[in-house]
């Protein structure tokens, strides 16, 4: 029965060790993130190529501030990749259109964005432009409305609001 309890003991003691040994090497296995502004879009919307020469996808920067009985939203389209600079044609309290005049490369594009998702966030192309659109009139809720929109570096800029 001693040599048990030794046993049991030993056992206790070199499991200990094992596990004092590997958790700082876990521990140091996995990378931590750093902290830090997000310097690319972290949504994509893929776009429906119906003729001419498109981008693939549109990526867009989407940022949400949660709020007791509601959230503030701010998206700005990642246009750069297609066009140099961006007006805001069209805008009321609940939608907003910018529109871009497409490098000659992608001027002969024709297509859209198309999402289940995100369906008040448009991309349009034709006639050599591309119209980013933000439209809260498809979103089901009551309190929703756009508090500012402009152009900032060439993107269209957009912060709206949604409430119960």
């Amino acid at each position: 029965m001693k040599k048990l309890v030794q046993l049991t003991d030993f056992g206790s003691v070199l499991c200990l060790l094992i596990m004092a040994g590997t958790l700082p090497t876990t521990a140091q296995a996995k990378p931590q993130s750093t902290p830090g502004p997000i310097s690319a879009p972290n949504v994509t919307l893929n776009v429906q190529r119906s003729s001419g020469i498109c981008p693939q996808t549109i990526g867009l920067w989407w940022f949400t501030l949660p709020y007791e009985g509601g959230a503030e939203h701010t998206v700005v389209a990642d246009t750069r990749e297609f066009a140099d600079s961006t007006k805001l044609v069209s805008s009321n309290n609940q939608f907003a259109e910018f529109v871009s005049p497409l490098r000659s490369d992608y001027a002969s594009c024709v297509g859209k964005t198309r999402t289940q998702e995100y369906t008040f966030y448009n991309v349009e192309f034709k006639n050599k432009k591309a119209y980013f659109r933000v439209d809260l009139r498809k979103i089901n809720a009551p309190g929703r409305l756009i508090t500012y929109k402009t152009v900032a570096a060439s993107r269209p800029y957009v912060r709206w609001a949604i409430a119960d």
